[in-house]
């Protein structure tokens, strides 16, 4: 059986608005992955891939990261961006939209490997969905760069 898929339009209406302020800041293009993918965007100029992308939208400002232990990712995310830059040699970019701004992390590079800041288990709990617990990666504040605006 299939799990339920829980974004909805309004989710991929903001998350189409931060693509575009990301296209204008960087130059590019961001192009919407097939689900199979298990991740939001690959990033591109002149038709050449040179990044994947995944983006959240948090309802609270960058000083609260750290106090929550980190921007918590699922470890599977995190699997999948770990293997695309594997099979590819292209970054993995996480971009979080945070009440006070637009923020990413960059893995794959010298700066920023793939290795997280620390391991919990963690998740929703109000879908009532047993699923939504899960093994998750945290990367402290320190590891993000303010988009500019």
């Amino acid at each position: 059986m299939s799990r339920p898929i829980y974004e909805t339009n309004a989710d991929l209406e903001r998350e189409s608005e931060v693509a575009g302020k990301c296209e204008q800041a960087w130059n590019g293009k961001m192009t919407k992955l097939p689900i199979k993918y298990h991740l939001d965007y690959v990033f591109t100029r002149q038709d050449k891939a040179i990044g994947f992308c995944e983006m959240k939208t948090r309802n609270y400002p960058m000083d609260d990261l750290d106090r929550n232990g980190g921007y918590s990712l699922s470890l599977h995310k995190w699997m999948s961006a770990k293997h695309m830059h594997e099979a590819t040699g292209l970054p993995f970019v996480l971009i979080v939209k945070l009440r006070d701004g637009l923020y990413y992390s960059r893995f794959g590079t010298g700066e920023n490997p793939f290795v997280p800041d620390d391991m919990v288990v963690s998740g929703r709990i109000d879908r009532n969905d047993a699923q939504d617990i899960e093994p998750c990666v945290m990367i402290r504040a320190k590891r993000f760069k303010k988009l500019k605006d």
